[in-house]
Order: structure tokens, then C-alpha cells, then sequence
């Protein structure tokens, strides 16, 4: 099952795993339990995640179709009797139906059929289980994370890269989640429990950040060279906007929390 992401998962492996601190005890506070719950981490990835769910108690089924991802976290996982993986997609799970607590989705909804994949978290979702879809990353419209969107969107036109993700996005957004989301969870029977949104800061030296920016989904469909020559274009134009070396990028963390009504 080859994915988009299996040419740049060694990439990803390396620089992403940066999961904000704050994600897991902001679940808990608002009554998220992992301790002993069966969850399905839809879009698991290389399996960072599912790895902080396992050491808070949880039981984790990974899903993810990339098997580049796939074979790293047979290894990773290997000795853990708490994550079992799954290469399958969120769309066709293949997990036995009505038995999952919860159903999260880390950075990745945007990916799925998300129709698709809403009927599948109801087949698989215990009544008044929980579904979490959460996004997080630097934030576009300022500061390095605005002039280096700058030049993937300028990069982007002149090679030619056609994908939803390089098209300007003027969907009406409620907390950071497009309004036809909300209506679309709604539709499938989720009640709206929460909807929250956290600004935080990261830095990086200038080769981090170039490193950080290799795998993030907006240069996943450029073909090999194209994204190296992007990056490269990125680190010229920071070196000549910015004398520091060492850059405070914002970062933005946005959250629903949906409870099944079905």
C-alpha cells in the first residue's frame, strides 16, 4: 500500500516528532480518559503518538497505509504489547466493530475521505465513545513560517504541483476547523463537546528548521528534486531576511473533541 508520505517517511521519522506538551493533559482535563481505554489512532504515522497513548495507559490500535511507516513501527513496537499496528487506511480499518473508547486523529483528517472516515469511526466506535481530531503546526501567516510558505507556493506554481493542499484555503473556520467539517461531523450523529485552540512557540537554528520543513504535507507532493531545490530556495531567502540564526516560529494547536450520539 504505497502512500504519498513513503517518499518522504525517513525524512518525517527523523524531524517531526514534535508533539506539543501540552495535548494529552489538555485531553485529560476535559475528561478523556486513556487509562485503559481501547483506542485507534487513524493516520498514525511512524507511531509517535500511539507511543504516548500506550505509556498513558492505553490500548492502541495504529492505523496507517504507509509502509514505510508501517515497517519502522514493527520495529519501534516490537516489545510492546500495547500498540499493535495495522496497515490499512482510516477509510477501511478492518478493526472489529463497536469496540473502541476512542478514536483520534493526529494531523491527518484532512487527508481522508473524510466522509469515508467518518463512517468508519461509527462502525468501529462504541456509543458515546469519543472521536479527537487534532492539528498542529507552525503558523503560516507570520514571521518564518510566512516567508517560507512564501516560497513553497512560488516553488509549488513553477513546478507545476497540483494538489488541494497548494490551492488558497478561504473555507469559514470555527476555532481553526472549516465550518464544512463541523457540519460534516454533526451529519454522522457527533454532539460537539469541545473545540479549543493553544499558540505556543518553538525554536530552531536555520539548518533545523530546513531539516523540520522536509516532510511537512505542504511539499509531500513535490517530486524529490523539487522539494530539494525548494528547501534550498527557503534557506537563501531566510539568510537574506533575517540576521539572526536562530528563529522563534509560531506554532498553533487546534482541537475537537466529538462524542457519539448514535
Amino acid at each position: 500500500m504505497k502512500t504519498m508520505y513513503d517518499a518522504v517517511a525517513d525524512e518525517y521519522i527523523k524531524y517531526r516528532n514534535d508533539l506539543p506538551e501540552m495535548l494529552l493533559p489538555g485531553l485529560e482535563a476535559r475528561g478523556i480518559d486513556f487509562n485503559g481505554a481501547k483506542i485507534a489512532d487513524f493516520g498514525a504515522g511512524p507511531g509517535f503518538f500511539s507511543e504516548q497513548l500506550s505509556e498513558r495507559g492505553g490500548i492502541v490500535d495504529a492505523v496507517e497505509p504507509s509502509m514505510e511507516f508501517y515497517n519502522h513501527a514493527e520495529m519501534r513496537f516490537n516489545d510492546n504489547n500495547k500498540v499493535n499496528f495495522n496497515l490499512a487506511s482510516a477509510e477501511n480499518s478492518g478493526l472489529p466493530p463497536k469496540t473502541f473508547d476512542i478514536v483520534i486523529s493526529l494531523r491527518s483528517w484532512d487527508w481522508f475521505d473524510r466522509r469515508e472516515a467518518l463512517e468508519e469511526v461509527q462502525r468501529i466506535l462504541k456509543p458515546d465513545g469519543h472521536l479527537v481530531i487534532a492539528d498542529f503546526g507552525f503558523v503560516s501567516s507570520s514571521g518564518v513560517g510566512k516567508e517560507s510558505v512564501r516560497v513553497m507556493r512560488k516553488c509549488a506554481k513553477s513546478f507545476k504541483v497540483k494538489s488541494k493542499i497548494h490551492k488558497q484555503k478561504n473555507d469559514e473556520l470555527i476555532t481553526g476547523f472549516p465550518l464544512e467539517w463541523i457540519e460534516e461531523w454533526q451529519k454522522h450523529h457527533f454532539d460537539i463537546q469541545d473545540l479549543y485552540k493553544r499558540s505556543y512557540k518553538m525554536e530552531f537554528t536555520h539548518e533545523e528548521w530546513i531539516d523540520h520543513l522536509s516532510p511537512v504535507s505542504t511539499l509531500v507532493e513535490f517530486k524529490r528534486k523539487h522539494r530539494r531545490r525548494t528547501l534550498k530556495k527557503i534557506g537563501e531567502h531566510l539568510k537574506d531576511k533575517y540576521d539572526d540564526d536562530t528563529y522563534r516560529v509560531a506554532h498553533e494547536m487546534n482541537v475537537a473533541i466529538l462524542k457519539n450520539r448514535s
